[in-house]
Formats: structure tokens, C-alpha cells, sequence
């Protein structure tokens, strides 16, 4: 289970200074500069511009609207992209396992056609040293595997106009969700713009619906919407970013997260503001 964004640009830009002349009563000879070369830029697969690291600290580890490490989150990341395909490795605590580790491998190809965006991935979410028989925190101990596999289709267009507004959809799909839960799909729509100073906004909705198996066969399943939305703001290569998480509090959700009967984990399922600082390298 991760946060991540799945779609995204980076602009870089370059200055170029001028130096005052300085007029000379006398006429003077100039010396003759020798001219330096251009750095040239590495190129190929393993070219230093494909690769790059990401570190964040976070108050609150949230994924689709439910609390993954109920409280603050240290995550980090490495990437790997070349000619539209991409391979990464994300890393973060969890009350999800015993081990409080959760480590996602995904992989894919971006391509653009026309003015859209279009991403296809695969996602594998993993909890080293979970022990399905057993629980320290809000990890399962009903027997059942936590690791699972995912798909996702993106598309995204970005308009050229002021502020630079965003859409982009998301769709996910495993054929058996966290806990051997059976199928999930999961919808998701994200709007966003760039404003002056540095500074972005941000927002999320999302559908989420699994059918049920060993962990919520005996609800049937359970389906709620999701939503986000926040503030960005880049200084020093830091990026700040301050929202709020929560979703529709579903019965069906309510009935698996905070049953009336322990174990209870209704606190996962609470909005909160969100605080997070990121770098990328």
C-alpha cells in the first residue's frame, strides 16, 4: 500500500548571467579567451539522469483514505526510468506487519499521444516478516497472505493555460486484495494546478471496492469513497505539503475497520490533516 504519484513532470531551469565592460581611457589589447567546451550530455541506459531517489517524512501514512501507519511515516524511494519504461522500489513503517515494513515494487511504460498522458504499470505491495498467525499492531493473524499484486491504467492531460490546471484518471484492479480478500477495483480522479511563488493545489476522489474473502468474505466485501486535497509548496528543493485525508465513513467499511467486537481499528479509518516534506534527488 503506497502513496505515490503515479504521474508527473519536472522543468529545469537555467540562467545565464552578464558581466559589466568597463570602459578604458587608453585603447588596450584584449587577450584572446579560449573558448571551453559545452559539457556533454551522458546519454543511454545508464546515463545518471534516469536515476533518482526520493526521501519523505509524514505525519500520517495514509493510503485511499485509511490509515497505514497510524501516526508519523518515514518513506524513501528509487527509480529508475529510461525511454518511457520505468522500475522503482518504495520503502515505509507500517502497522500492517509485524515487522512495521512495507516494501512495493512497480514497473511500467509512459507514453504521450496528442496532448495526453498515459501510464501502464504493475504494482507489487509486500510486508517482510509478516506472520499471518500472529498480530503486533493492526497487521492480520486470520492466516491469510498480505502481499498482493495490482494493475493500473492512467491518463492525464495537462492544460496549457494559466496556472497549468491537471486531470488525471486512475484505475486499479487485483485479482486478490490484501488479506486474500478477493478482487478490487478502484477508481480515482485527481485535479491539479500550478500557482505563483512555488506553491500547488491539489485534490483527490477515489471509489474503492473489494468483493471479500478471508478477510471481509463474511461482510460481503466492502466499498467507500476516498478524497484528499492540499497545498504544496516548493523552497530549496524541499517540497511542503499540507492536506486533509478522510473518506465517506461507509457502513461497510465501518463494519471491517471498527466492528463492535475487538479487535477494533476504527482510528485507521479517521480523516486527518496531513504534513509532508519531501526531497528528490
Amino acid at each position: 500500500m503506497m502513496k505515490r504519484s503515479l504521474i508527473a513532470a519536472a522543468v529545469l531551469l537555467g540562467s545565464l548571467g552578464t558581466h559589466p565592460v568597463l570602459a578604458q581611457e587608453a585603447v588596450a589589447v584584449v587577450p584572446a579567451v579560449a573558448a571551453v567546451a559545452a559539457p556533454v550530455e551522458e546519454t543511454g541506459m545508464f546515463a545518471q539522469k534516469n536515476f533518482s531517489s526520493s526521501i519523505y517524512l509524514t505525519t500520517n501514512y495514509i493510503f485511499r483514505g485509511i490509515s497505514n501507519s497510524n501516526g508519523p511515516a518515514i518513506q524513501g524511494s528509487l527509480d529508475y526510468t529510461y525511454d518511457g519504461f520505468f522500475v522503482g522500489v518504495w520503502a515505509s513503517n507500517t502497522e500492517f506487519s509485524d515487522s512495521n515494513l512495507e516494501i512495493d515494487y512497480y514497473g511500467g511504460y509512459r507514453f504521450s499521444y496528442m496532448t495526453f498522458d498515459f501510464t501502464l504499470q504493475g504494482l507489487y505491495y509486500s510486508f517482510p516478516g509478516e506472520n499471518p498467525n500472529s498480530t503486533d499492531g493492526f497487521d492480520l493473524f486470520n492466516g491469510a497472505e498480505s502481499n498482493y499484486g495490482e494493475f493500473n491504467l492512467g491518463i492525464a492531460h495537462t492544460f496549457g493555460v494559466e496556472f497549468a490546471p491537471s486531470v488525471a484518471f486512475n484505475y486499479y484492479y487485483t485479482p486478490d486484495n490484501f488479506g486474500e480478500d478477493g478482487p478490487a477495483n478502484t477508481v480515482q480522479l485527481n485535479l491539479g494546478a500550478t500557482l505563483p511563488e512555488g506553491f500547488g493545489l491539489y485534490s483527490t476522489v477515489g471509489y474503492s471496492t473489494t468483493e471479500g474473502d478471508k478477510s471481509s468474505g463474511f461482510l460481503n466485501g466492502y466499498s467507500y469513497v476516498y478524497y484528499s486535497g492540499g497545498l504544496t509548496y516548493v523552497i530549496k528543493g524541499f517540497k511542503l505539503d499540507v492536506g486533509y485525508v478522510g473518506n465517506d465513513q461507509s457502513a461497510s467499511l465501518l463494519d471491517f475497520y471498527a466492528p463492535s467486537a475487538p479487535p477494533n481499528f476504527s482510528k485507521l479509518v479517521d480523516g486527518s490533516f496531513v504534513f509532508t516534506v519531501s526531497r528528490t534527488f
